[in-house]
């Protein structure tokens, strides 16, 4: 039953209530009382759904892969637009209204710097399909230092209507205690660096991270996740006179990872060793200032899948001929 039709018969209900003898009086007030209460409920009711109905044309939701970074980590947060509206929907800013607005506050509610918007492409969501957006919040909100956040983001739909509002998630960033560090001065400048070697455990893995911190400022200008280590290899880190930064350590119980960065925290590049001949592959500074791995063998994964593919199989074997 619609309720249009509810309250259409509450209030044919209560047009029919005529006056009545004064014996009846009260039998007849107590019921027009009670359609007149019944019609507000319908009413309300009606009201309610049809709020929720508007509201659900559009879902917005956001994720996070995990609660905790360190200080100066990418935090990727993972929007996703479903269109419920029944007709293809085109977002796209209005004038200087941008059509998605990120907020990000502290757990105490001050809102956190923002470093520049989102300001993302126009996007066209067929009907009763969603896209999904990842930005990180660490490039566009100042959420390096220490602390507990939160995030939510607004979806507009035009210059007029209501924000679409997704959920909202908590998320710490936070430090730890470096495992090798080293201060260098950025060549013809002032400017000085401290390189840092950490890890940190978080959902049951430990990860490898390299720092780069602004000397005058002590605050890190970049974080990158290495990736996974096993630790009962101590990992090794050194500089060389490019001021780059160089890491190796233990992937996997067959794999190191060799990885470098410049001073800005720009990630150079990865290279897989495995163990030589006299044993664990090792970083060494050389005389010219250079650093390089050495008691390691380098992977190669296309001669390693280029010897696979020399290896005949057992059904190549050739047929013989029995006389």
């Amino acid at each position: 039953m619609s309720f249009r039709f509810k309250i259409r018969s509450q209030l044919q209900k209560i047009s029919t209530l005529t006056c009545s003898p004064a014996d009846d009086y009260f039998s007849d007030m107590l019921q027009m009382q009670k359609l007149v209460l019944n019609f507000f409920r319908v009413s309300l009711v009606a009201f309610f759904a049809c709020c929720q109905l508007s509201h659900a044309q559009l879902g917005v939701s956001i994720a996070l892969g995990q609660t905790q970074f360190l200080a100066g980590e990418a935090v990727p947060c993972q929007i996703t637009i479903t269109n419920q509206t029944g007709s293809e929907l085109i977002l796209a800013n209005f004038g200087r209204l941008p059509w998605l607005d990120i907020t990000v506050e502290s757990t105490s509610g001050h809102p956190a710097t923002s470093y520049s918007q989102a300001n993302p492409a126009p996007v066209n969501i067929p009907a009763g399909q969603s896209v999904a957006k990842t930005v990180d919040l660490n490039s566009l909100f100042g959420v390096r230092e220490p602390g507990g956040y939160r995030v939510s983001v607004n979806v507009r739909t035009d210059a007029t209507e209501s924000n679409y509002t997704s959920n909202r998630i908590s998320f710490n960033t936070i430090k730890v205690r470096p495992d090798w560090s080293q201060k260098i001065g950025i060549n013809g400048t002032k400017e000085t660096r401290e390189f840092r070697l950490m890890n940190f455990t978080n959902n049951k893995q430990t990860m490898i991270y390299a720092q780069v911190i602004d000397g005058q400022r002590g605050t890190p200008i970049s974080t990158l996740n290495l990736g996974k280590a096993l630790l009962f290899v101590k990992p090794q880190a050194a500089t060389d006179k490019q001021q780059n930064m160089h890491v190796l350590y233990l992937a996997t119980p067959e794999f190191f990872l060799y990885a470098r960065l410049d001073n800005n925290g720009r990630f150079l590049g990865r290279e897989l060793y495995t163990k030589g001949p006299s044993g664990d592959p090792r970083l060494m500074t050389f005389a010219d200032g250079s650093v390089k791995v050495a008691g390691g063998l380098k992977f190669d994964p296309d001669a390693v899948a280029q010897q696979k593919s020399k290896i005949r199989k057992l059904s190549d074997r050739p047929k013989y001929t029995y006389n």
